[in-house]
């Protein structure tokens, strides 16, 4: 990532709604001290999230949606792969994520809409 994304928002311009919702997500399980996080815990927290906001364009969130978003987000330097003891049932390791800079950067960056209640 070019940009330093512990002072600077703008990074946050170029990842898509969809990488941004998977980015709450991580966030929210930071707050609650439940990272590293795997991928089908992210889905249920960032499809939890959706409920509670107007974004109609991103659709239902598939655990393939946030795998590539992780892989994305790993690239841009927001999150970070941790290597986990657990196997999968097919006998892979079973990756686990974290964010690689703090909560509140998250919400500052992100898009207004993915924080805006609709209750």
């Amino acid at each position: 990532m070019a940009t330093d994304t512990e002072t600077d928002t703008d990074a946050f311009d170029e990842i898509s709604l969809t990488n941004q919702v998977v980015l709450l997500g991580v966030a929210e399980l930071q707050r609650r001290d439940e990272t590293p996080a795997q991928t089908h815990v992210l889905r249920r927290v960032c499809r939890t999230q959706l409920e509670g906001v107007n974004v109609g364009v991103i659709g239902t969130l598939t655990e393939a949606d946030v795998m590539r978003s992780l892989y994305r987000l790993e690239d841009e330097g927001f999150v970070k792969e941790i290597e986990t003891e657990g196997t999968s049932p097919t006998g892979k390791g079973r990756p686990a994520y974290a964010l690689n800079v703090a909560p509140e950067i998250v919400e500052e960056g992100v898009a207004d809409e993915l924080l805006e209640s609709t209750d």
